[in-house]
């Protein structure tokens, strides 16, 4: 098929579509996360932000992104040092959008920064100048004003730890300023703020946010690891006139990667940058975890979005590309189940992201749950996908966030691949239209499983907290979890007995074996409590729609295939297909 028909094809269908054809099925999903009360309220700025997410205009920021890459102006006309971050007009129209396309990264350390910032404003230990200028960067960091916004980065990263910061060589210094070592030109920030009485001297390797306004930055002191909050400019007086430069940091050159390639990443040199110190001296891993647990949240719907809008390239395609005497891609049995195998596995971390995404909500806010069980008394008492108590909450979060962000990011690896296969040529191309541009999303998805703890990384952390300290409860919260939230309905004995096999076998592994043996096995470990949280789910959400494809779909995720040679109907197996692929609706022939 001619690429003019999928042109056309998309002209008569402007909206990427959900997984569902029907909103009301997506809505029954959500029922199990959210209160239909605030479905409600947000319902309309979300439909309107989707449908802006895929307008022309701003596919057309991302291409230009794409085509017109950051860069670094090091010196100015006159030969002196500048170091200038030239970024595209379309990277700056996104960034003020807040489109995670391609500033994504920047979204999410910023919400994690300004989520470490709150704990600290709440309580009691701050002096008055920190709390006054944690206070303006929380602002700041949570504006939704362009013109104010900030966002921030997290420089941790140096050439001999990578994802270790044991062998991190940045120093901190306490130099507090005095009035003879201080000066109207070099003691406040580009806000007016006091600068710092901490001095940081070293070099950072890999470098996310290099633009922001502000960054955390992971550094030794006398006692060890800490953490603190830098400006990235100060204000300096040159011949009577004010202005503002880095903060103590030359941006040495931005770093040439596979893909990401519009999100300038930076090697920095760090010399005299002044910053406050951030919790207490010596304890910088506990604030940086605090930051972690939001981000990889994050990054895990943001993976999910990314598969979402690759497989709706895939669904379009199908629909109108014709093969072999005519025969439409939507109606080829085996293309439907390659496809409908990616779906299967977008739904099941689809519903995995959205209960993460659910306790770290309940978890920020510990009144949630109680309002949610105020405004729906009949599902509280059906079911509540949310623990309990507040620390069975914790507990999850602790375990299934980097489960959730690990186990996302290489299913994206694998369905980007996929939905670029099931475009053929078109899907290699680098498209400039950028709905159908998937060897962008394949050469990008790599990030997402380096970012913010690599696989292995993760993997090792999970065991970490199944067998440490809080080992023993948070193996209890997720045993009584899926005891109490399993249907209990005939239609899904099988299943369910298959679930609590699937948490013996897993239960039994972790009382069972040592650290260094579940670290061995840590992948298998952790995509064992990725399977079996989702398949809770899956469960449940069959419980609620009732509709037996939402049951072939959990059957598949948990590996309750027919034996090879069982499939005696074709038909009626590209026809389950083809609901798992497109919906409840047949609509895959709608198009002529």
């Amino acid at each position: 098929m001619a690429d003019e028909t999928v042109h056309h094809h998309v002209q008569l269908r402007p909206k990427v579509e959900s997984q569902y054809d029907d909103d009301v099925a997506f809505g029954r999903v959500l029922d199990l996360f959210l209160p239909r009360a605030v479905q409600d309220a947000a319902r309309d700025n979300l439909t309107a932000f989707a449908g802006a997410v895929v307008s022309p205009q701003v596919l057309g920021w991302l291409a230009d992104a794409e085509e017109h890459l950051p860069y670094m102006n090091h010196w100015d006309s006159w030969g002196e040092t500048n170091d200038v971050l030239r970024t595209s007009k379309g990277w700056n129209n996104l960034w003020n959008f807040a489109s995670s396309a391609s500033s994504q990264f920047h979204l999410t350390l910023s919400d994690g920064v300004a989520h470490l910032l709150s704990l600290h404003l709440a309580g009691s230990k701050l002096d008055s100048p920190t709390r006054a200028l944690f206070q303006h960067a929380h602002g700041r960091l949570t504006s939704a004003n362009p013109s104010t916004a900030w966002t921030s980065g997290l420089w941790m990263t140096e050439r001999g730890g990578g994802s270790d910061l044991t062998p991190t060589e940045t120093t901190a210094t306490y130099e507090p300023r005095t009035e003879t070592t201080s000066g109207a030109d070099a003691d406040t920030d580009a806000d007016g703020f006091p600068l710092g009485p901490w001095r940081l001297d070293g070099f950072k390797w890999f470098s996310t946010g290099t633009e922001a306004a502000m960054a955390i930055v992971v550094a030794k002191t006398a006692k060890g690891l800490s953490t603190f909050y830098v400006p990235t400019r100060r204000r300096v007086l040159v011949n009577g006139t004010m202005r503002t430069e880095l903060n103590g940091v030359r941006i040495r050159r931005l770093k040439n990667k596979l893909g990401t390639k519009a999100l300038p990443t930076a090697e920095l040199e760090i010399n005299g940058m002044r910053g406050w110190l951030i919790g207490e001296d010596g304890r910088g891993v506990k604030e940086l975890g605090v930051v972690l647990n939001v981000t990889r949240v994050h990054l895990a719907v943001f993976g999910l979005g990314v598969m979402g809008r690759a497989l709706a390239a895939t669904r379009a395609f199908a629909r109108v590309r014709r093969v072999a005497r005519g025969t439409k891609l939507s109606s080829v049995p085996l293309h439907m189940r390659t496809l409908a195998k990616a779906h299967v596995t977008y739904r099941g971390h689809m519903l995995l992201g959205f209960f993460v995404a659910s306790l770290l909500a309940h978890a920020e806010q510990q009144t949630g749950q109680q309002t949610e069980q105020q405004t729906r008394p009949e599902r509280a008492a059906k079911f509540q996908a949310m623990p309990q108590s507040p620390q069975d909450v914790q507990c999850l979060l602790r375990l299934l966030s980097p489960v959730a962000k690990a186990t996302t990011a290489k299913a994206l690896c694998t369905v980007s691949q996929v939905a670029m296969e099931a475009l053929g040529g078109v899907g290699y191309m680098e498209n400039e239209d950028m709905r159908f541009n998937l060897a962008r999303h394949f050469r990008d998805a790599p990030a997402l499983t380096i970012g913010e703890g690599t696989t292995d990384v993760l993997a090792t952390d999970v065991v970490k907290v199944l067998k440490g300290s809080i080992g023993p409860a948070v193996v209890r919260a997720l045993g009584r979890w899926v005891t109490a939230t399993l249907p209990a309905g005939e239609a899904t004995a099988l299943e369910r007995d298959a679930v609590v096999q699937q948490w013996n076998e897993l239960d039994t592994a972790i009382s069972s074996n040592t650290v260094e043996s579940l670290t061995l096995h840590g992948q298998e470990i952790m995509d064992h409590v990725r399977t079996l949280v989702a398949a809770v789910l899956l469960l449940v959400a069959f419980e609620t729609d009732a509709d037996p494809v939402t049951l072939e779909i959990a059957r598949r995720w948990m590996g309750l295939h027919r034996p090879l040679g069982g499939w005696t109907n074709v038909e009626t197996e590209l026809s389950i297909d083809q609901k798992i692929v497109f919906g409840s609706r047949p609509t895959w022939d709608a198009e002529e």
